[in-house]
């Protein structure tokens, strides 16, 4: 890294969501074209979420009084999350905010960029204008079918996707539109030519090996990705090459594959717990816990670092996002640290270690949707999420405890009881939020979809009886959840055919033979995993490695005699470990621009951290008793 980077360059590397997350707002640019059609499209996507909220809370309360659900709303959800997904995604995409890796990007020549963003623009509309394409004739085929409760015209359920592609695409010439014209016309060109490359190739691979094509499509993921595409984009894209050069399948199956990944009733909770969360971030409800933890153990050595990990423990059970938790935490306690004078590159490290941390803590995005493509019930995940979280953030709280005198930083003075009873009461309500949604999935009183909405009535009351937020709460978080569950679920609908591809390429019996013939030995396959996932996560995020990775892994996990749900720990944490971990790890770079320090300075104090949370992690690996110990004793899992 040549130079420190500002605050405001740091700006540049966060995902537009991340940056909406830490100021509060939204993109005010009329990134559509009109302001009435960003707002419109805003709002359709809204509305699908609120009515979706109403569906399912009335859903509760008639299985409440009556003992019996409403058969409909399982084909009202799927209008809706499909709604989200494609809509909401289509909405990301002109305000930034789907992931990209911009690692390479930031060190290119200023006079390059132009050219690849014009490129991936391109590329997007040629994605999405072919999804569409090809999607025309099952929209064809639906027009005479109807649903099974409600008899709607299956055409209308598959609308969303249609009109999310046509929205991508518009959106993309819109921004080539307001682009400088010769970059525009060069990546034309290039585009072009990549196109005609890919139309061209099948010959060449009509007598190939799968493993030769897998290697060249491959390849071409990584160089894509790091063009600064966006990662939703790479893993469709990925998908349909593979299928067309090797004519292994009708390309077709790409978009039906697609619009099928974004369906799932648990999905639902998505975009919930991120509406509960930027509920209680935007109307100031963060603050009250960081108190409470502050009057409880902010006199111990490292004072407010102590205060950040815990609440962070706390806070990653209400929002279900950790960027919204580095960007919650720490704006809410900025004050606080800036004016005991914590290092700012200490409160990163602090920050980002304590995200990592949070990765298994119900309701974790990651943990719902790996609920949904494994085997692995939901209520196991979240049981089994919470002792490795606290281990590893005893992990942090220790090196906090070591490195307190080098760093400086005053503690809080040890609080009375009086006071910590006047903060317990303040902050009960915001803590009978995790309590409850907690309890009532582990219960069996609802499910996490049920959970999550209920959270969100929550939320909202709770703002309105503190009186905090303007009056214009209800739209602002809408229009955030909006961008962000659009985001999240356009991914995991994009993950979709990618993950079935490469089972259909046999990667998962090729990684088992691999390690198979390396001598069949667990605590190697743990390793090596281990470190694939770390490169993984630094390369495609989080979310989009586990949506890939977890279904052709666990089953090897399994063969090498590994416990499923404790491989489940490992691999989500060491995902976690490469999303926040630089060059790539966007999260690092939320906190760096949450706490206002650079990049190079942060890094210093960031690095025994990330040394000590890779430690915890192969702890984690060998101990089997972390994972396992709590969903054992609920008798989910034999002990």
């Amino acid at each position: 890294m040549k130079h420190a980077l500002a605050p405001e360059e740091l700006e540049e590397v966060i995902p537009s969501d991340a940056e909406e997350i830490l100021h509060h707002g939204h993109v005010a640019s009329r990134w559509s074209g009109g302001l009435w059609f960003d707002r419109t499209l805003e709002w359709i996507v809204g509305a699908a979420i609120l009515a979706e909220l109403l569906v399912i809370l009335l859903n509760i309360m008639v299985r409440l009084i009556t003992g019996d659900s409403v058969l409909w709303t399982q084909e009202v959800s799927e209008i809706a999350l499909l709604t989200i997904a494609f809509i909401g995604g289509a909405i990301a995409y002109p305000k930034g905010a789907h992931m990209s890796v911009q690692a390479l990007i930031m060190r290119l020549p200023a006079g390059w960029k132009p050219y690849l963003a014009a490129l991936v623009d391109w590329l997007v509309f040629v994605m999405s204008a072919g999804a569409f394409a090809l999607f025309v004739p099952t929209l064809a085929q639906q027009i005479d079918e109807k649903t099974p409760i409600l008899q709607l015209p299956v055409f209308w359920v598959s609308m969303p996707f249609s009109a999310g592609m046509v929205l991508i695409a518009w959106f993309a010439l819109v921004k080539l539109w307001r682009q400088e014209r010769r970059p525009v016309l060069v990546a034309a060109g290039i585009a072009a030519a990549m196109v005609a490359v890919v139309l061209l190739a099948p010959p060449l691979f009509y007598y190939a090996s799968p493993n030769v094509l897998l290697g060249v499509v491959l390849a071409v993921l990584f160089l894509l990705l790091f063009l600064g595409l966006p990662i939703a984009f790479v893993l469709a894209l990925a998908s349909g090459i593979y299928l067309y050069l090797g004519g292994i399948s009708d390309v077709s199956a790409i978009p039906i594959g697609m619009a099928s990944g974004a369906k799932g009733f648990v999905l639902l909770a998505i975009p919930f717990f991120i509406l509960a969360g930027t509920v209680m971030n935007s109307a100031g409800l963060t603050l009250p816990l960081a108190k409470l933890v502050d009057a409880l153990i902010g006199h111990l050595r490292g004072g407010l670092l102590q205060v950040v990990v815990v609440t962070m423990y706390i806070f990653s059970g209400i929002s279900g996002s950790k960027v919204a938790d580095v960007a919650a935490v720490g704006t809410t306690m900025r004050g606080m640290l800036e004016e005991r004078k914590y290092p700012r590159g200490e409160v990163v490290a602090v920050l980002s270690a304590s995200a990592i941390m949070g990765e298994t803590i119900p309701p974790s995005i990651v943990l719902l949707v790996l609920g949904s493509i494994t085997t692995i019930s939901t209520t196991t995940l979240f049981l089994a999420g919470f002792i490795p979280a606290a281990f590893l953030a005893l992990v942090v709280m220790g090196l906090v405890f070591l490195r307190a005198r080098k760093q400086g930083g005053v503690a809080s003075p040890k609080a009375t009881w009086r006071a910590r009873g006047s903060a317990t009461f303040f902050a009960l309500p915001t803590l009978l939020l995790p309590v409850g949604m907690v309890a009532g999935i582990l219960t069996g009183f609802a499910t996490p979809t049920e959970v999550s909405s209920v959270a969100v009535a929550y939320a909202f009351v709770l703002a309105a009886t503190y009186r905090r937020g303007s009056k214009k709460l209800l739209g602002d978080t809408l229009r955030e959840t909006t961008t962000t569950a659009g985001m999240v679920l356009f991914i995991i609908a994009a993950a979709s055919p990618l993950a079935q591809t490469l089972a259909l390429a046999g990667v998962s019996q090729q990684i088992h033979d691999l390690m198979s013939g390396l001598g069949d030995s667990p605590v190697l396959f743990m390793l090596f995993t281990v470190i694939l996932l770390i490169i993984m996560g630094q390369l495609l995020e989080g979310l989009p490695a586990v949506l890939i990775f977890a279904p052709l892994l666990l089953p090897i996990a399994t063969d090498f005699g590994v416990n499923p749900v404790q491989y489940a720990m490992v691999l989500i944490i060491s995902m976690g470990i490469g999303s926040f971990a630089p060059p790539a790890g966007v999260g690092f770079y939320v906190a760096c621009a949450t706490a206002r320090e650079t990049v190079e300075n942060s890094l210093t104090h960031f690095w025994p951290y990330l040394a000590a949370l890779f430690i915890g992690l192969l702890v984690l690996a060998a101990v089997p008793w972390f994972s396992t110990f709590l969903p054992a004793l609920a008798g989910l899992i034999p002990f």
